[in-house]
């Protein structure tokens, strides 16, 4: 699969991460050089419409790159043309792009476009990497804006189309605009292109099956956050309930929880392998005296609770998906998400991470940097989904002119993921199937036990989505069984598709 880095696993991405910078910095190492060719500088005059190319240049085997922020510059196993431009489809618009072109001897023909993470605000260049070491043409996005940190949203204050880029049209115009530079830059058009990306990359790869079905033979689609505004509102309404003036729940209790759940429904394992059959009451764990950290007192019993069987929607009068037992204390999960406190920080100074959720009623809602949490209201939430469901969401179950085009949909999900409840996997591919019928030539979800968001997990987790997906549409051969490995254990579990509701 794509390799994925410490700092993107929280969020995920394949790619970006919840703290990248917007810039990335290239330096020649003794071993490389870092510079311009002939053929990839002749880039820059290419015409492209509605956009530039500001920078082509050549990075040799061997040269070293800065991938993405705080890391150290990475030694480049093969060499490759940077292509860097931007777009402006409409006023207001300036979205950020690159192509990696392999050397035409190296180039397996294919095109290969990445999705982002979280909130985006950066070109997710380890994706991009590791798509050119497979010989894929590469590409993809800011997400139409430069921001250090991707789980914010003050990037959008005042700038309605960034947030229409961030929600598709960042994707679409990187996928137009790739291809032209690979044709360019490479003599001819791919023979085949794929789109691949896990969490907010995920709900990318959504958008692109959803509205633009000719763009890609083949879709690899991770935890997707396609439900935009319902993860947006669960997020707000449970960090609001875990803050104060609630009985917040101590990280130290977290262990405890996650022992209580395996007990139930582990059978042994360090991670729930059915998901479906665990039936876990953690009343187990009520306080009988003294506050401790192996019990929960009521009030701390009752938030459990809640993030188990979901949260009521107001504005839509559905409830919103819960999360499943077994994987509370693993670090990146409920520390992360709800608590804020995590207990392996992806940045070195130990700071809680930004509040997605209350980032977004702050900048996207309210329109007010003084918002908080604690002043969320139900009309809030119903703003919401009124003003930006139509671009934020990824939800429309016609495929149909993807399927009908022959196109390939790879879906998988996480069955311990805390940062976007897998549910929301499965009420997709239920709502599609409802809408289209059957799809098992053109449309199938890995439900995936003990993996946390992305990658991760004390379940076996890590398989090539990307090669299965080639097998699929490029010989027929539909994924009926992967199997799935644990890089630390070793172990191993088969993974086959989600059956039809």
């Amino acid at each position: 699969m794509l390799t994925m880095r410490p700092l993107a696993l929280a969020l995920l991405v394949l790619s970006a991460t919840a703290t990248a910078t917007a810039t990335a910095t290239a330096a020649a190492a003794a071993t490389g050089s870092v510079a311009a060719s002939p053929e990839c500088a002749s880039l820059t005059a290419l015409k492209l419409p509605q956009a530039r190319i500001h920078s082509a240049t050549r990075i040799d085997a061997g040269a070293r790159l800065t991938l993405w922020s705080g890391g150290q510059p990475q030694v480049m196993p093969k060499a490759f043309c940077r292509v860097r431009g931007m777009a402006s489809p409409v006023v207001g618009s300036a979205i950020g792009f690159e192509v990696w072109l392999p050397d035409r001897a190296a180039w397996n023909g294919k095109f290969l476009q990445a999705g982002n993470g979280g909130t985006a605000g950066s070109v997710p260049l380890s994706s991009l990497l590791d798509g050119v070491v497979r010989g894929y043409a590469t590409a993809a996005t800011d997400g139409g804006h430069l921001w250090p940190d991707g789980l914010d949203y003050g990037w959008a204050n005042g700038r309605p189309e960034s947030v229409v880029d961030f929600g598709w049209r960042a994707v679409e115009r990187t996928a137009v605009l790739a291809k032209r530079v690979i044709e360019a830059g490479l003599g001819g058009a791919p023979k085949k292109s794929y789109f691949m990306g896990c969490s907010d990359g995920g709900r990318d790869a959504m958008m692109a099956a959803q509205r633009m079905p000719q763009a890609f033979d083949g879709i690899v689609a991770g935890a997707p956050a396609l439900a935009w505004i319902d993860l947006m509102s669960a997020q707000a309404l449970l960090q609001r309930d875990f803050g104060p003036p609630a009985a917040p729940l101590p990280v130290a209790k977290l262990p405890a929880i996650q022992a209580a759940a395996l007990a139930a429904c582990g059978q042994g394992r360090g991670y729930v392998a059915d998901p479906p059959a665990c039936r876990f009451d953690p009343g187990v764990l009520a306080c009988q005296g003294a506050d401790t950290a192996s019990c929960l007192t009521p009030p701390q019993l009752e938030l459990v609770r809640k993030v188990y069987r979901g949260l009521p929607d107001p504005s839509s009068g559905r409830t919103l998906p819960g999360l499943i037992p077994g994987a509370e204390a693993e670090p990146g999960n409920w520390d992360f998400w709800l608590l804020m406190s995590p207990t392996n920080p992806m940045v070195g100074d130990g700071r809680p991470p930004t509040s997605i959720g209350e980032s977004f009623f702050r900048h996207l809602v309210r329109e007010d940097p003084s918002f908080k949490l604690a002043d969320l209201k139900d009309a809030d939430l119903v703003a919401a989904r009124r003003r930006w469901a139509a671009d934020l969401d990824a939800t429309d179950p016609d495929l149909g002119p993807f399927v009908r085009r022959g196109g390939k949909l790879l879906h998988y999900h996480g069955w311990a993921d805390s940062a976007i409840p897998p549910t929301f996997s499965l009420d997709y591919f239920s709502a599609v199937q409802k809408r289209l019928g059957p799809t098992p030539s053109s449309y199938r979800l890995f439900m995936v036990p003990g993996m946390n968001h992305c990658a991760g997990g004390q379940g076996p987790w890590q398989t090539d989505w990307l090669a299965a997906l080639e097998r699929w549409v490029e010989t027929g051969e539909a994924p009926a069984e992967l199997t799935a490995r644990h890089p630390q254990s070793g172990q191993t579990q088969t993974l086959r598709p989600q059956a039809l509701p």
